[in-house]
């Protein structure tokens, strides 16, 4: 078995077991912590209505039932079976399933390419999923993001800084991953004891300048 199947492996047994356990293993839902830090990464995107969006590792759909107020479309994956019926019931019920495709994905193997019916995205949102991968894993998916970003897109990331078991990068790692991308300008980092947060776009305007009084 080569490292990356046997890393998938160990990443399906991880989530299984926590999904089989609860529907919320995070306590997405209940948390003020949670609710707050969704607030914060809404609050950061620069503009105020996307036509399509990508959230890979979309959990059980709490940050995705917000996004997609906000979005025409978005595509949201997991590679966790029971969390993306989860998320499917979520988007049900607050009347949003139709704006939401929702696919079983694995990064970065899985990760959807511009063409052949599938547009780029002017938002991508990667939350809580990247410190899962390996350097290589985490520079690929770094590069998937750019070649997928629509021209004047934004990168959103935000990742929770302390250390835990199954972590394979650190949350500083994870967003330096991004900074010397050519092309890419940091609008934001917002960092705190328990999460960083960053935004990178392709535009480096200001959300003033871009409504033009800046």
């Amino acid at each position: 078995m080569n490292p990356s199947s046997n890393m998938d492996e160990q990443r399906n047994t991880y989530f299984a077991r926590l999904y089989h356990d609860s529907a919320d293993p995070w306590q997405v839902r209940q948390r003020w912590y949670e609710e707050r830090k969704r607030a914060l990464l809404l609050a950061c995107l620069p503009q105020q209505h996307y036509r399509n969006a990508y959230e890979p590792g979309c959990g059980n759909g709490e940050l995705t039932a917000a996004l997609a107020q906000r979005c025409e479309r978005m595509l949201a994956t997991d590679m966790s079976e029971q969390a993306l019926q989860l998320a499917q019931r979520r988007l049900a019920d607050a009347g949003l399933g139709d704006k939401v495709q929702f696919e079983h994905h694995r990064l970065p193997q899985d990760w959807p390419r511009p063409g052949l019916g599938i547009e780029k995205f002017d938002l991508i949102v990667i939350s809580e999923i990247a410190y899962y991968l390996s350097s290589e894993e985490l520079a690929q998916v770094a590069e998937q993001c750019v070649a997928s970003l629509a021209d004047g897109g934004s990168i959103v990331l935000c990742h929770w800084r302390a250390p835990f078991a199954q972590r394979m990068q650190s949350t500083a790692c994870v967003h330096a991953a991004f900074q010397s991308i050519a092309g890419l300008h940091q609008l934001l980092r917002h960092e705190e004891a328990d999460f960083l947060l960053g935004l990178w776009s392709g535009d480096a305007r200001s959300v003033a300048q871009r409504e033009g009084f800046a």
